[in-house]
């Protein structure tokens, strides 16, 4: 991935740690916020034709950027698809599974997974990993822990499962002999 690095003024810096959301390092967050920019959600205005190149004044600022909003007034609450809440769910079953889950993240490798696998068979293949999860637990009494969601689904690591689901006898660990 190539480097970008990007200096923030110091008038932005306080701006981004009230927004910044807990779950997301500052670099993270100011990916995000690209992101979303690239995707078109956040629209700047045109500079007048007057203003130079260096010229900036609060005008050509559009007010929704401008205005000072709390915390909670800022943020948009998201509504998340039936699919994905159940699926969401039945991850935050899973007993071992890194610490910090981010659900949006989550949400976005989701419905690009969902392009090309059907919703129900990545619920099934989570049923599946708790069911390994616990017979594991049972049987040595530890199991591998499970990545966040968002890397859970952006790499993929639920064909290994759905193709066990598809041919149960392919892929038994010897102690489950």
């Amino acid at each position: 991935m190539p480097e970008l690095r990007i200096v923030i003024p110091d008038r932005l810096e306080a701006k981004l740690q009230s927004a910044m959301p807990d779950y997301l390092d500052r670099k993270g967050f100011v990916c995000l916020l690209l992101d979303q920019a690239l995707d078109g959600r956040v629209t700047l205005a045109e500079r007048p034709a007057a203003e130079g190149r260096g010229a900036s004044t609060s005008s050509s600022i559009p007010k929704s950027i401008n205005s000072k909003k709390s915390k909670k007034e800022g943020r948009k609450e998201t509504i998340y698809p039936d699919a994905f809440t159940q699926f969401w769910k039945a991850y935050q079953r899973l007993p071992e599974k890194a610490a910090k889950q981010s659900k949006p993240l989550a949400l976005q490798a989701w419905t690009e997974a969902t392009e090309f696998t059907d919703p129900a068979q990545l619920l099934r293949a989570v049923e599946k990993q708790l069911v390994i999860q616990q017979q594991e637990t049972n049987a040595r009494g530890f199991t591998v822990a499970m990545p966040d969601c968002f890397r859970w689904l952006r790499d993929e690591c639920f064909h290994a499962l759905l193709e066990e689901l598809d041919n149960p006898q392919s892929a038994k660990p010897s102690w489950m002999l």
